[in-house]
């Protein structure tokens, strides 16, 4: 551009006299329209002629045309930048050419608006027009051929391919109406003020890029205030801000639905869903256009019953995936709504409504590409029908709910998700009062799915007894739940395992109780025997298969896919407990009462439990502290989604304002740690282990935390391990001088459940390798060591447990950490120094190089720490040895040197039946072949500590 204008600079004395006269012209005509009053419109009109007349006499340079060719070719340039200074480079010409000149400029920039262009010259050609008009070169008499152009502009997307190219386009013409507000007068845009509102307001509220909204709400705002006269223009204003439109869900809902009730709006926002929005290529904007359809239904019931149900219909079937699928949705929306307005539609919409899915079945529309969004679509438009209770024969209605029972056996957890909605409803409107023999085994027909081998059979059937109604339950509530809590547990068959449908299995669950506990209250007037075998299988059952579930720490190559199964029981825990305290409540409101009606419920009750050997309550302490240890170790686990989780869960329980829960040990000190208070981080770790590690000093909760605690003290992400660290520290050295004894307390009690977690979790190594991390870092910080007796007895305990776990492990974790803590042992009090000594000593001879140049370091340095385990005058032999072997070289010459090491120390090596590894001394002489480290990929790995 700046090339462009450099070159006009040789011209631009010849048309000095030319630019003089045009500008008179043109401000001969301002002033004209300016004034509006007492004006000849003949004189107006002879001095526009003679002016034109002039500017036909100009002569305009040759080179003038080149360079405007020039720039308009840069409107076509495919860098934006280029487009934009050939804009300006056009505006500023443009005000030194002729009037006649100008206009076939004009015509020029609209030919880029042309269907052949591309969205470069689209754009380009929307920078053009509003220079133009910015620089008041743009006259009043040329509107009508402009604004058609912006308006087709203002919607302009196109698609390609998976996406669709627009956006900048529909933004440069969102800044051409703003261009527009602040050229003209309101004389000159009164006549297209009313065509351009509802088109900017359809863009501020349904386009899909923010930036977008933002400009033709920016534009509107800038018309509004500068020509006025727009309907309702302030107040829209006011809704549809900066800010409001920042949220796309937001501008759909309700800033849309707010403008739709002033008149004018409504049609053109129909218009614009049903042609733009709901056969979209993104999916959830489709899905975003359905929902904000049917919220624009309260304002004209009438016109979306006939109107536009009669145009959506028929595109369910349409070729075109993304029409179909909008169409169907919308479809199935505007029913639920129509309903809601309590619009009854006339039965040959029913009747079209029916069959939608069976047209879309026979078709054969699930196949090929789009089939999976199809049929979450048919299961939600089912949903819709099944809500709105549309008439539907008998054999529709086992057309529908085969649909539905092929969409839970789908692999794909949307359409799982979306099937068991539309089971939901289905069952309730159509199944549940019908006669129809089919309908009595469907409880069987699920319950048999949940040993199904397809593991997308089990997910769905889970899913779906949890949305049975209580009718359907009632008959076989034990079995059902029996089942269930089957199914929560893990699948003895490693084949068969799957996290997915035991989450399933959890939920469902939970569900189930739920309508069987509330189905009992709507239905029984008083409690039966019956009652209290459910209450109590809730309690026995239900309640320990969560628990389980709270303990499942699958891992595959998702990584801990258990986690989904504990977040899932954490939420059963909760609502089976509200049931539990509810059951309780009611029980003992009924034993208070003097009424001649409940007074006999309390003796079926006491005999019930009796003969069952069951006492009340049903929640009781007990099962209180196993549900709040089981939450509190969830708390302070490595996962911070989960940790959040669970704190959230113990903030309910504790502060529920609809049952109190009761029976909660330690209840006060809960709520210090856990304060009323709306802005806690529980997923910040600095936040959360600092309270949660105060449970430490209560026994009924501290091996709970404690087991919890050494996954993030001993795992590998080494933000949490310092801080989880540095609150169990703080937590030992923070107590006040009052009591000096304190601090021995506490590293006493965690000492015995450290002992506890080694012995509860043998041969786990999720737990035990962190856990003698976390051993092997108190070691480091000498918090074992100043307990008198008892550290001797804590360190025999945990020689015992590494004699154990240590014996045949493969894990260099677990021997790395279980070498440092035998270091540490041997370095201190007599006589367990010499037996951590011996063992190891006999880790100089393990299978793997990287092991025993790992113990040799840490004898060499317990020798020299600890004197009395040699003799005086054989430490410094002791010591050569060590240091001078080649301990990661030949396996041979390691035990040769070992076995003169043993001697050197006067301890005895025949006594030794096996290696150091837990093998025996047969297969080594079988196989003679050093075993090296790195033989395999696994080898590497594990060394690499995972």
């Amino acid at each position: 551009m700046f090339v462009t204008i450099s070159c006009l600079n040789d011209y631009m004395p010849i048309m000095q006299g030319r630019v003089a006269k045009l500008n008179v012209s043109l401000n001969t005509y301002n002033k004209i329209d300016q004034s509006n009053l007492g004006v000849n419109d003949n004189d107006s009109h002879s001095n526009e002629m003679s002016d034109r007349e002039e500017d036909e006499d100009m002569d305009v340079p040759e080179n003038v045309e080149e360079i405007i060719e020039m720039l308009l070719s840069g409107l076509r340039d495919m860098d934006t930048v280029v487009r934009w200074s050939a804009a300006k480079g056009i505006g500023r010409i443009n005000l030194h050419l002729t009037s006649s000149l100008s206009e076939e400029v004009l015509s020029s920039v609209l030919e880029l608006f042309s269907p052949g262009e591309g969205d470069g010259s689209w754009h380009g050609g929307c920078l053009a027009l509003a220079e133009l008009a910015r620089r008041g070169l743009l006259l009043p008499a040329s509107l009508p051929k402009v604004v058609p152009v912006i308006v087709k502009a203002l919607h302009y997307d196109v698609r390609r391919g998976p996406h669709s190219v627009g956006s900048h386009v529909r933004d440069a013409a969102a800044y051409v109406c703003w261009a527009f507000g602040r050229a003209y007068y309101h004389t000159d845009m009164r006549s297209i003020l009313e065509e351009f509102a509802p088109h900017l307001l359809t863009v501020a509220c349904y386009d899909r890029e923010v930036n977008c909204r933002r400009a033709a709400a920016a534009a509107f705002q800038e018309n509004v205030g500068r020509q006025g006269n727009y309907p309702h223009g302030i107040d829209i204003v006011n809704t549809a801000d900066y800010f409001s439109l920042s949220s796309r869900v937001n501008s759909y809902l309700h800033v849309a639905v707010s403008i739709a009730q002033y008149e004018g709006y409504l049609f053109p926002f129909v218009d614009d869903l049903l042609d733009r929005k709901i056969c979209h290529w993104d999916k959830s904007l489709r899905e975003l256009a359905a929902e904000a359809l049917s919220f624009l239904v309260k304002y004209d019931p009438q016109y979306f019953a006939s109107t536009v149900m009669e145009k959506l219909i028929p595109c369910t079937l349409s070729s075109d995936l993304c029409m179909r699928h909008g169409a169907t949705l919308a479809t199935g929306e505007l029913v639920l709504a129509l309903q809601q307005c309590n619009f009854a539609l006339p039965a040959d919409k029913q009747k079209s409504l029916a069959g939608v899915v069976p047209a879309i079945e026979k078709a054969r529309l699930y196949r090929g590409k789009g089939g999976e969004i199809m049929r979450a679509a048919v299961s939600r438009f089912i949903e819709c029908i099944s809500t709105s209770k549309v008439v539907l024969s008998e054999k529709i209605k086992r057309s529908l709910f085969d649909t539905l029972n092929e969409n839970l056996r789908h692999p794909n957890s949307q359409i799982q998700n979306a099937a068991v909605k539309g089971l939901k409803h289905f069952i309730c409107a159509y199944l549940h009062a019908s006669d129809n023999k089919g309908t009595s085994d469907v409880t069987a027909k699920y319950l048999s799915m949940l040993t199904d081998p397809n593991v997308a059979v089990r997910r769905g059937s889970a899913l779906a007894i949890g949305v049975l109604p209580y009718e359907l339950l009632a008959s076989q509530w034990r079995n059902v739940l029996l089942k269930l809590c089957g199914c929560c547990i893990i699948e003895e068959n490693p084949e068969d395992r799957d996290a997915e449908a035991r989450v399933n299995a959890v939920k469902g669950l939970t569900l189930v109780c739920e309508t069987l506990i509330n189905g009992r209250e709507d239905t029984a007037t008083s409690f039966v025997e019956d009652d209290f075998s459910l209450f109590i299988l809730l309690k026995n059952e239900v309640m320990m298969s969560l628990f389980k579930a709270l303990d499942d720490y699958s891992v595959d190559n998702r990584g801990d896919v258990g986690s989904w199964v504990r977040e899932a029981a954490l939420d059963g825990l909760e609502k089976c407990t509200y049931m539990l305290c509810k059951i309780d409540k009611s029980v003992c409101l009924a034993g208070r009462s003097d009424g001649n009606e409940i007074e006999p419920i309390a003796h079926p009750l006491t005999d019930s439990m009796l003969k069952n050997n069951q006492e009340l309550p049903l929640f009781d302490e007990n099962l209180a502290t196993n549900l709040v240890g089981g939450i509190c170790k969830q708390a302070v686990e490595k996962m911070d989604k989960l940790r959040e989780a669970a704190a959230n869960v113990l903030y309910k329980i504790l502060y529920n304002q609809m049952i109190y829960i009761p029976y909660i040990p330690f209840r006060q000190k809960l709520e210090e740690i856990i304060p009323k208070e709306a802005d806690a981080q529980w997923a910040v770790p600095a936040y959360s282990y600092p309270r949660f590690v105060q449970l430490l000093q209560f026994g009924c909760y501290s091996r709970d935390v404690l087991s919890g605690l050494v996954i993030s003290i001993g795992g590998l992400q080494d933000s949490l391990k310092r801080v989880s660290l540095l609150a169990l520290l703080e937590y030992l050295e923070g107590v006040e001088s009052e009591d000096p004894n304190m601090r021995t307390s506490r590293v006493y009690m965690l000492s015995v459940d450290m002992l506890w977690v080694l012995q509860q979790y043998k041969k786990c190594d999720r737990v035990i390798v962190p856990t003698l991390k976390t051993v092997e870092i108190l070691f480091s910080k000498k918090i074992f060591f100043n307990m008198e007796a008892h550290t001797s007895i804590f360190c025999a305990a945990v020689l015992d447990s590494l004699a154990f776990e240590l014996k045949g492990s493969k894990d260099f974790s677990k021997l790395y950490a279980g070498i440092a803590i035998l270091g540490y042992v041997a370095s201190g009090l007599e006589p367990i120094n010499m037996r951590a000594f011996s063992q190891l000593l006999n880790f100089l001879g393990h299978r793997y190089p990287k092991i025993r140049k790992a113990s040799a370091e840490h004898l060499y340095l317990v020798l020299l720490q600890n004197g009395n385990l040699v003799a005086e005058d054989r430490i410094d032999k002791a010591l050569e040895i060590i240091s001078e072997t080649c301990w990661d070289g030949d396996m041979d010459l390691a035990k040769h040197q070992r076995l003169k090491l043993y001697e050197v120390v006067g301890l005895e090596a025949g006594l030794l039946g096996n290696n150091s590894d837990g093998t025996s001394r047969k297969t080594d002489s079988k196989k003679p072949t050093d075993l090296d480290e790195n033989a395999s990929y696994s080898s590497l790995v594990e060394s690499s500590g995972f």
